[in-house]
């Protein structure tokens, strides 16, 4: 694994790129401050569709889909992403991938600080 920092045309050619999301602040902002419930579908990005190639890959709730999320975990911030992403279009989801993986890294960084790092997809 490449340690060094990707560029964020580098980022979005091969993986997480937040700044393709199309997330609600207010949204993102209930998400956050709100317990984890089991149903998939309350993580931003997740509908129906979603939830059900989630749980044909062995997801069933939400701990599950943050379990897989920490199974990933990797020490580059931008790696661990980008592999999340990836596994998610792995599994068949094409729609929403930067909002789940926003939503998930965002919501986990709350309790294991350090997890995701925004700056690292700020413009410069």
């Amino acid at each position: 694994h490449s340690s060094r920092p990707l560029s964020p045309a580098m980022a979005a050619a091969d993986g997480f790129n937040p700044s393709k999301t199309k997330i609600n602040d207010d949204t993102l902002a209930d998400w956050l401050k709100n317990k984890i419930e089991m149903d998939l579908e309350v993580v931003p990005g997740v509908g129906p569709a979603t939830a059900n190639k989630l749980r044909d890959a062995g997801v069933d709730n939400t701990h599950a889909l943050i379990g897989k999320f920490l199974m990933l975990k990797d020490a580059d911030v931008q790696t661990h992403m980008d592999a999340f992403y990836n596994w998610l279009a792995e599994i068949g989801i094409s729609a929403h991938r930067n909002t789940i993986v926003l939503s998930v890294a965002e919501k986990v960084d709350i309790f294991m600080p350090g997890t995701y790092d925004a700056s690292l997809y700020a413009d410069e």
